[in-house]
């Protein structure tokens, strides 16, 4: 009879404990999906205090809240090597070359180039000021975003995920049934998804605010834009320019027209010829008739 009641107390104590462990998963689970995407109202305070939060934890490791782009256009007398030139200034700034094309031309237009480069961002006012003095400026800008408030989105969701995730270690290792086993590995790994993608954007982020994207164009002074003329005689000169120009395009178009003339003389000679011919054999068929 002892024997007996130890056995079904022991029966009774299991039931309850993965009773417990099954409604501690299930609740978790309700609780970890509604903390998946919280509704979470940011506001600068919060921004300044995160920033302050990090600047404690990593002193040495300051990471800006502004993404920097910019475009320059110069006008050089060979594209090419100007743009060799413009590598080695963004490499000796600490920065490189995304991308680069050269475009060099074999029966008509002029050569150019265009790079995309990554500068280290406390360094790109003085690196934009080396570049601009390989050519003719024709056209700078530079522009600033601030990503401060997502930057602390992303943070505050990485650190609510990474918590879940703990958690859901934790009852990983007291999982006791096969249904347990399953929904746990279930919710972690949907836990883990989500977080290697914010993790991803935060690196991406993180590699736009340190490094500032400069899209450069290089191009020859024949495709360089005009300046306005500075005063009376710049305006003479620049007028007499056009009419060399005026008179060079029409001895080109000249030159095109040549050829097509000559086809268009040879046409009309052989439609008189063929005229003639007809009008030869009509006179013949009358004076027999």
């Amino acid at each position: 009879m002892t024997l007996l009641r130890v056995a079904s107390a022991f029966a009774l104590t299991s039931l309850l404990a993965l009773t417990g462990c099954s409604t501690s998963i299930e609740s978790y689970e309700e609780s970890s999906v509604s903390m998946g995407s919280p509704e979470i109202a940011y506001t600068e305070d919060m921004a300044v205090e995160m920033d302050m939060a990090r600047a404690e934890d990593s002193a040495g490791s300051f990471e800006p809240d502004i993404i920097r782009t910019g475009y320059l256009s110069l006008s050089v007398d060979s594209p090419s090597d100007t743009a060799d030139d413009m590598t080695e200034i963004v490499e000796a700034a600490g920065g490189r070359i995304a991308s680069r094309s050269d475009y060099t031309p074999v029966d008509y237009g002029q050569p150019s180039s265009y790079l995309e480069a990554r500068i280290p961002y406390d360094v790109l006012d003085a690196t934009v000021q080396s570049l601009q003095e390989l050519g003719e400026v024709q056209e700078v800008s530079l522009n600033t975003v601030d990503v401060s408030l997502q930057k602390v989105d992303l943070d505050a969701r990485i650190q609510v995920l990474e918590a879940a995730i703990a958690r859901l270690n934790e009852l990983l290792a007291e999982a006791a049934t096969t249904s347990d086993l399953i929904s746990v590995e279930s919710a972690l790994s949907e836990r883990q998804a989500e977080l290697d993608s914010l993790q991803s954007q935060r690196d991406y982020l993180s590699d736009q605010t340190l490094f500032a994207t400069l899209s450069i164009s290089l191009i020859t002074p024949e495709n360089a834009m005009p300046a306005d003329p500075d005063g009376f005689l710049d305006g003479i000169v620049r007028g007499w320019e056009s009419i060399l120009a005026f008179f060079a395009g029409t001895i080109v178009w000249a030159g095109i027209l040549v050829p097509w003339l000559g086809l268009v003389a040879v046409v009309v000679l052989v439609t008189l010829v063929v005229r003639r011919i007809r009008r030869g054999r009509l006179k013949g068929e009358n004076t027999e008739g």
